[in-house]
């Protein structure tokens, strides 16, 4: 059995916005809460990010959660606008995923937002079976997730309701905001053409668990799905899910996963992995917590990663890498000794 280095769940989604003031109002109304602060001048962030701009960074806890939290990243001069409002179905595409109590909220804000002026992408909701639910099961109705999406120029999500199926370990509400939002639950990321040998990193190297590995062809993908995507007929993908090593009981485990949604080489998207890095707009990085920082750099470094950065300080004073994974994705990993109090 791989060891497992990584401790936890996804930690969390770094986002690179224009003013950290609104984007802290943002995500308050999902019942985060500003945790850390911090910043790097254009040196350090050079070191470890590979920006030449110096930055303020504010990282969003939820509650008394351990993972799926926000970094905001306000940079002096970014790189680029990110992806801004580009489909879903990008190469380098990024978005989390979040339980919410009732998403006629969420399409209530969002149809405001967008009727205002706001640049603003509704998918509107649909029916997602609940696990362990036959193809033609009433259960399968009835024991549903009422999922949507909301695309915007900086951030990206998927939003689901539950429907008669508790999973009290994936995502936890807080009740007491304005839209009531657990925690990100999972993240994901938009690939195409890379080999399934190149996915082994998460699990045979870092030691995160694979929870899945399958093909999905167009006639099994829900009309949420084909919208979201916008794909055309026939155009299938192949999951790849790792999940928290900690495991879980109950339908969905633990929240902190993440899903690469890998395309073949022969569906024509667009190509924006450069425009969607650090220092740029947008949702760019998500991070794992390592156990011994150190080793895990000469693991990841044999183990075929690139532009690996020495082990640095990042924003908040914690020892941290960034590195590029042979599947193409960048990561930030983080020495889980410096994060025991990221909850407060």
């Amino acid at each position: 059995m791989t060891q497992s280095h990584v401790v936890g769940g996804a930690l969390d989604a770094c986002i690179g916005v224009p003013d950290l003031v609104a984007a802290i109002g943002y995500w308050e109304l999902f019942g985060y809460r500003v945790g850390d602060i911090g910043g790097l001048d254009a040196a350090a962030a050079k070191r470890l990010y590979g920006v030449d701009s110096a930055a303020r960074m504010v990282r969003m806890w939820h509650q008394d959660t351990d993972h799926g939290l926000i970094r905001l990243m306000q940079w002096e001069q970014t790189t680029g606008p990110g992806l801004g409002l580009t489909p879903f179905k990008t190469v380098g595409n990024r978005w989390t995923a979040a339980e919410v109590l009732k998403i006629s909220r969420i399409i209530a804000h969002a149809k405001y937002r967008r009727d205002s002026g706001a640049p603003i992408t509704i998918f509107h909701p649909d029916a997602v079976p609940a696990p362990g639910t036959s193809r033609d099961s009433f259960r399968r109705v009835i024991s549903a997730a009422i999922e949507m999406a909301v695309l915007q120029p900086y951030y990206r999500q998927v939003l689901f309701e539950r429907a008669d199926f508790p999973s009290p370990l994936y995502g936890k509400v807080n009740p007491g905001s304005i839209l009531q939002g657990s925690q990100f639950t999972h993240c994901c990321v938009v690939t195409r053409g890379v080999s399934r040998d190149a996915f082994d990193f998460y699990d045979q190297v870092l030691g995160m668990v694979k929870s899945g590995d399958f093909d999905i062809p167009y006639n099994e993908i829900g009309s949420s799905g084909k919208d979201i995507f916008q794909l055309g007929e026939g155009e299938g993908f192949h999951m790849h899910r790792f999940d928290d090593p900690r495991g879980g009981e109950g339908l969905g485990k633990r929240s902190g996963r993440v899903i690469f949604f890998s395309f073949r080489d022969s569906v024509e998207m667009p190509d924006l992995r450069a425009a969607s890095r650090p220092g740029a707009l947008g949702l760019c990085l998500y991070s794992w917590r390592v156990h011994h920082i150190e080793k895990v750099r000469e693991i990841v470094l044999k183990a075929g990663a690139t532009q690996v950065s020495e082990v640095l300080p990042n924003e908040f004073g914690e020892r941290a890498i960034t590195l590029v994974a042979p599947d193409s994705t960048p990561w930030t990993l983080i020495d889980a000794v410096d994060t025991v109090a990221v909850a407060g």
